[in-house]
């Protein structure tokens, strides 16, 4: 299904580009041997089992580019689909309650195998973050009609917060066409998600068949997405907890 040949890149680790073939499966028709990504080597020893990777009539992936308000999004999801549980949402990090599939190819350091973790994961509705695009996906999302939710961002301030996101972990020294329309996608905005949370949490309240919010619970659920609290928060925001890992590993590299 894959194919890939290495080429130069401007990043610390080594990088490969992926293309797929002919992805039948996948509802945009296209030629998508034109379309690319660029991944970590370490890549194509998951891309099998990423491709093949057992789904749930139950489970959602929240599937978006890097830095469009995809913990956000996560965060309102998993509120959604555990009954509003405040107390775990605060003392759990994001990525025990929904891992994130390909973390494994990302970032081997860690030495989690991320793929088995979201096999693993515990619970009647499995809530899977991805950042990789569509025919690199499991196959089985689209050939099985998985829910999907994905959260478009105005790309320059994708840039600017990829940006800033990279220098801070030490990573870098240094066409919007999708299936929106699919009935198995939540298409939304980060712009929206900023201008009427409110809306958004209503509509996707309805895609996940979760319960109608009452006002209460819909003021206090908005008040524990706001940025304060999420940014606040130990384990509302992910960047502290990648960012003590390389510590740790780099407090172990000095020592050793």
């Amino acid at each position: 299904m894959y194919a890939s040949r290495p080429i130069e890149s401007l990043a610390t680790t080594p990088s490969i580009q992926v293309q797929c073939s002919d992805p039948d499966w996948v509802p945009l028709k296209q030629d998508w041997s034109k379309r690319w990504c660029t991944l970590p080597s370490a890549y194509m020893d998951f891309a099998e089992r990423i491709d093949a990777f057992e789904t749930k009539e139950s489970d959602v992936f929240v599937a978006t580019f890097m830095k469009s308000g995809t913990t956000w999004m996560q965060e309102l999801v998993w509120l959604l689909l555990n009954d509003l549980d405040y107390e775990r949402a605060r003392s759990e990090y994001p990525f025990n309650r929904s891992p994130f599939l390909e973390y494994s190819a990302l970032n081997a350091v860690v030495g989690l195998d991320s793929i088995d973790k979201c096999n693993k994961l515990p619970g009647n509705i499995r809530l899977i973050k991805s950042h990789l695009p569509a025919q690199l996906l499991p196959r089985q999302i689209w050939k099985l009609g998985r829910k999907i939710i994905y959260v478009a961002r105005n790309p320059k301030d994708v840039i600017v917060s990829s940006y800033h996101q990279i220098i801070g972990l030490y990573f870098w020294q240094g066409s919007l066409e999708g299936m929106r329309n699919e009935k198995n996608v939540f298409f939304v905005t980060y712009e929206e998600m900023s201008r009427d949370l409110e809306d958004v949490v209503g509509r996707l309240s309805k895609f996940l068949d979760c319960k109608d919010l009452s006002k209460g619970e819909m003021e206090k659920l908005l008040n524990h997405l706001s940025f304060e609290n999420i940014k606040a928060s130990k384990f509302g925001n992910p960047t502290n907890f990648i960012r003590t890992i390389y510590e740790a590993r780099n407090s172990r590299v000095l020592q050793g």
